[in-house]
């Protein structure tokens, strides 16, 4: 917090006194403050409005000198010498301030009274003046001191005010009101991280700084701004995501160690290794993040959803003729089974964060939802049934995303089963669904011509797709399950081409990010009669702020 010093307690008494004594007056009348625009660029375009749309109706030289009648931030009101007035940008010009002062007004001589007409009297001696008379003249000329010397010290008062750091000439600080497309999106000043969209940083210094508005995933916006204080900035961001590229495949037609019969879903571990419910050969197959065979375990059954739970370090799994769940450890090394709960044609499932699982049962429309050990906690039905529900995933906002295959959508419920929404875009059979630390959704594509992964917003917005149908590199025949992984990178089973391919996260946006930047005076701000009122008497008005100066938020 800011201390008041006694040097600088000076002035603010000498206002004080004056103010009783009527010394306010007298500078009122003594000191004329003026404002000019003074063109410092080869030329400056002078607009009917405040926007580079404005017509041009005059065209200042370097060095002339416009009268300014209002500061709008970035743009300057002036007023020509014909009158006419218009706009100028900030930048082209500087803010000069012409005082001028007076001279004090002198004693005003006596009224002159009308002559009467000469009476007949008896003529007196003359007699010698009194000494009270010469004591009268020397009282008037020293009020007429004194008003002159107080006026002076109300201007030095009135300078010091307005001339100070913080002052109103220095204008304060400015405020970013700042939203995002995408919202959740980090706003930084010089570097510095301020707060998450949409949000307001206040008390920003008077002067050039670098915005940056940007989010986990997606490009980021950025722009050095120079600032004036007394302003508010409404900053309105539209960020663009990274685009995908198509790395790498691995894995083939078979049964031998790391080649697939309809390998129909996939899940990563915390470390990266990838599993995959290797459905016709009847095992899950366990991969390193790039490919490499690790080991397998097998089943007298058709495996059909699996998926990691970092709650417990497990994972989970659905097999076709089984109307429960399976729990295994990483290693693969042991299985168990969860109570019956009446799965019928079971397929995907999600898991949140407290553990709790969420089971598409395809056969019966419906979702189910146990806890760590299988135990049935509740179910819903998905769209009123026959929408055969492929996969239901839990996203870090609390929603749970289900791909209805018959329906054509993907359908968004509360955790207990509230529907809440879908979203606006029609897939062709939507099968496997992730959704990555940030909450951003993404769907497979199963039937033709879709072959193809989709990503949403939490809200179901669509963000951009990548993939298209085809055995070649970049290309799907009927994608089912997919991952995510912490820095953006997605891995796909390619379920008809009996491979698992990886799509890498770039560094380049499908489109440039924009703002759209608005600025208006803050309430009370504008350097105008009334403010300066507002400011001069919420300052000095009252002697309690006078001897207990205001807190000023840092």
């Amino acid at each position: 917090m800011k201390k008041f010093s006694s040097k600088g307690m000076i002035y603010p008494f000498i206002l004080v006194l004056l103010i009783f004594t009527g010394g306010f007056k007298g500078f009122a009348q003594q000191v004329q403050v003026k404002k000019w625009a003074v063109v410092i660029s080869a030329g400056a375009n002078i607009r009917t409005m405040p926007s580079t749309k404005g017509e041009i109706i005059y065209v200042a030289k370097s060095g002339e000198r416009l009268e300014l009648a209002e500061d709008l931030g970035v743009w300057l009101k002036v007023k020509l010498k014909d009158g006419r007035t218009g706009f100028v940008w900030s930048k082209l010009v500087r803010v000069e301030i012409e005082k001028t002062v007076k001279e004090a007004p002198t004693a005003q001589p006596a009224a002159v009274k009308p002559v009467q007409p000469a009476q007949p009297t008896t003529v007196k001696p003359i007699a010698a003046p009194q000494a009270g008379t010469q004591v009268k003249e020397g009282k008037k000329r020293s009020m007429t001191a004194f008003y002159f010397i107080g006026g002076l010290a109300l201007a030095g008062g009135a300078a010091y005010f307005l001339l100070r750091k913080g002052g109103l000439l220095n204008k304060g600080t400015a405020t970013l009101k700042v939203t995002s497309n995408p919202s959740e999106a980090k706003v930084y000043v010089d570097g510095t991280e301020k707060c998450t969209t949409p949000c307001t940083v206040e008390n920003v210094a008077p002067g050039k700084h670098k915005i940056k508005v940007e989010r986990e995933l997606y490009g980021k916006w950025e722009q050095e701004m120079d600032l004036k204080g007394y302003q508010e900035y409404n900053i309105e961001a539209v960020l663009a995501p990274f685009k995908y590229n198509f790395d790498s495949c691995f894995g083939s037609h078979g049964t031998g160690n790391g080649q697939f019969e309809y390998p129909v879903d996939l899940t990563i571990d915390n470390s990266g290794n990838i599993y995959v419910a290797d459905d016709h050969n009847m095992r899950v197959q366990k991969f390193t993040s790039a490919g490499g065979y690790i080991n397998q375990i097998r089943f007298s059954d058709y495996p059909v959803g699996i998926e990691f739970s970092p709650y417990n370090n497990k994972i989970y799994l659905t097999l076709y003729n089984q109307d429960n769940i399976a729990i295994m450890p990483t290693s693969l090394l042991s299985l168990k089974f969860g109570k019956s709960i009446g799965l019928s044609f079971p397929c995907s499932l999600g898991i949140d964060s407290t553990g709790k699982v969420y089971i598409a049962d395809a056969r019966n429309s419906r979702i189910v939802k146990t806890d760590t050990d299988g135990n049935l906690l509740t179910t819903w039905i998905v769209e009123g049934g026959e929408s055969y529900p492929v996969d239901a995933e839990p996203g870090p906002n609390g929603n749970v995303y289900v791909s209805a295959c018959w329906k054509g959508k993907v359908v968004i419920y509360s955790s207990s089963g509230t529907k809440k929404g879908e979203f606006p875009r029609k897939i062709g059979c939507p099968h496997g669904i992730e959704v990555d630390r940030m909450g951003n959704v993404y769907v497979t594509g199963f039937e033709y011509p879709e072959s193809r992964v989709y990503k949403f917003l939490p809200d179901g917005t669509y963000v951009l797709d990548f993939g298209r149908y085809g055995r070649g590199n970049g290309q799907f025949r009927g994608p089912t399950g997919i991952a995510v992984y912490d820095n953006g990178d997605v891995v796909v089973a390619d379920m008809e081409n009996n491979r698992i391919c990886r799509w890498k996260i770039t560094n380049k946006t499908t489109t440039a990010a924009t703002a759209k930047i608005t600025t208006s005076r803050r309430n009370g701000s504008s350097f105008n009669g009334n403010s300066f009122r507002r400011g001069f008497h919420g300052s000095l008005g009252h002697s309690e702020r006078f001897h207990r100066p205001r807190k000023i938020k840092k």
